[in-house]
């Protein structure tokens, strides 16, 4: 029988209350991929094109539909984005940056 691996994902709601639980590798996809889209429509307020244009992709769609996994490099920025204004503006004024370059 093949082994599954389970992540423990700690999830802090609205009111900072913080439940912890068990996902295989698929469910995590799937949950940083709502994530993604919750944070470019909410937070960012942003087509698909204008933050992949932002973070130096050609496109979110897959990442969205958690039918690939997102780069650790691109889950970085978005968080900075996220968490300092300054670098969503910067990023989104001077245009791409590549961050899967070599």
């Amino acid at each position: 029988m093949k082994e599954t691996k389970t992540y423990r994902v700690t999830r802090i709601g609205k009111g900072g209350k913080s439940t912890i639980s068990g996902m295989t590798e698929k469910q995590l996809q799937v949950f940083r991929a709502k994530r993604l889209k919750d944070v470019r429509k909410n937070d960012f307020v942003m087509t698909q094109k204008e933050l992949a244009d932002a973070v130096g992709v050609n496109t979110l769609q897959d990442w969205e539909r958690g039918r690939t996994a997102m780069p650790k490099p691109v889950e970085i920025l978005l968080a900075l984005m996220k968490n300092i204004p300054s670098v969503k503006k910067k990023l989104i004024d001077e245009g791409r940056v590549n961050l899967l370059a070599a």
